[in-house]
C-alpha cells in the first residue's frame, strides 16, 4: 500500500509540473484588409514543441471575428535554417517581419499574360475578372524569396487565393 500511495504522490507531482515552454509566439496587429479604414486583424503564429520544429500559422480575422484567411507551414522548411535557434524572442522578431504584410488592390497584380505556370490555381477568365474588379490584395511570405497573394470578395465574404510570385532580397527586407 505504502509504494502505491508513493507512486501515485509521484504521478502527481509530475502532472503538476509546469510543461517546457516550447516556441509557442503569437504577434497580432491591426489591418484594413476587406475594405478601407476595416479593423481587421492579423495573427502570425509559431506553434511546436521548439522553435526548430515549429509550424507557421498566418490567420487574418474580420472585424466581426470570422476567419477569412488562414495559411500554415512548417517554418524551417519553407524559411530555412534560421529556426534552430531555441530563442522565443528570435521567433517573435520573425513573427514580427512575417505579418507586416502587403496590401493593394487585384489591378496592382500582373496581367495573366505574365504569369508563369503554376503561379496562380485559377483560370484565365476568373483571374482577368478578378483583377478588373480592382478588389482588395494582401501578400504575404511563404518561404523564402516567395510571396502568397490572396483576395478579398465581397460577395462571398471570405479571401480566396489569388498568385504564388518570386520576390527578391529587397522585398523581404522593406
Amino acid at each position: 500500500m505504502r509504494r502505491f500511495v508513493f507512486a501515485a504522490a509521484l504521478l502527481a507531482a509530475s502532472c503538476a509540473a509546469p510543461a517546457p515552454e516550447g516556441c509557442e509566439v503569437t504577434v497580432t496587429r491591426e489591418i484594413a484588409f476587406s475594405a478601407p479604414g476595416a479593423a481587421d486583424e492579423i495573427s502570425a503564429r509559431s506553434i511546436g514543441a521548439n522553435c526548430e520544429q515549429a509550424v507557421g500559422l498566418i490567420t487574418v480575422t474580420l472585424a466581426d471575428g470570422h476567419a477569412a484567411w488562414a495559411y500554415a507551414v512548417p517554418l524551417a522548411r519553407a524559411f530555412g535554417e534560421g529556426f534552430a535557434e531555441p530563442e522565443r524572442e528570435a521567433m517573435r522578431a520573425f513573427l514580427e517581419r512575417w505579418s507586416e504584410v502587403q496590401l493593394a488592390t487585384t489591378a496592382d497584380a500582373p496581367a495573366f499574360a505574365q504569369l508563369t505556370p503554376g503561379q496562380t490555381t485559377l483560370d484565365r477568365l476568373t483571374y482577368d475578372d478578378i483583377r478588373a474588379r480592382n478588389l482588395p490584395m494582401l501578400c504575404h511570405y511563404s518561404g523564402t524569396g516567395r510571396e502568397l497573394c490572396v483576395f478579398w470578395e465581397p460577395g462571398a465574404g471570405g479571401a480566396g487565393h489569388y498568385l504564388d510570385r518570386e520576390i527578391g532580397e529587397e522585398d523581404m527586407s522593406e
